[in-house]
């Protein structure tokens, strides 16, 4: 009887380690994970996959596609506590480049979670992605670092019919 309480005991550690390894690997972005916030659909119907973390290419951020070739390029400029300009505009369904241009003193990030993309610069680079609106509105970005949003690195995307 001893020895089933053991081996229960033993499985319930290996399940719960398992949970959280499973689980953290989706949320890091972790390649392979096949599931969380490191799968997300793009035009076409097809499931890209980003990674993040260390091992994650300079400037590629956790929602991030590659610069598209021939798209208008718009440049954001991040300085420590700023962005300019703070509102872009673009029509529903273009393709446009988001050149995130670091010129801080630490790292900053552009974070439009209602489009789904994000790109990271690290102080004195640029990270360049492309991005796409399928509805009008208007989308906040901001700095997702600890209180840089809090301190005023904010704007929103504007996007028209």
């Amino acid at each position: 009887m001893r020895n089933l309480v053991l081996l229960g005991v033993a499985l319930i550690v290996v399940g719960v380690i398992g949970l959280f390894c499973v689980g953290r690997a989706a949320w890091d972005g972790a390649p392979g994970s096949g599931w969380g916030p490191d799968r997300w659909p793009v035009p076409g119907g097809m499931w890209r996959h980003h990674v993040r973390g260390p091992w994650a290419r300079p400037g590629m951020g956790a929602w991030a596609l590659p610069p598209a070739p021939g798209a208008r390029t718009v440049e954001v400029v991040a300085a420590d506590f700023s962005f300019n300009p703070v509102e872009v505009q673009i029509r529903t369904g273009e393709v446009v480049n988001i050149s995130l241009v670091n010129k801080g003193n630490v790292v900053h990030d552009i974070t439009v979670p209602g489009l789904r993309f994000r790109l990271v610069a690290p102080p004195g680079q640029t990270a360049a992605g492309a991005i796409r609106a399928v509805r009008p509105g208007t989308y906040a970005f901001f700095c997702s670092i600890t209180g840089h949003r809090e301190s005023g690195m904010a704007g929103r995307i504007v996007v028209a019919p």
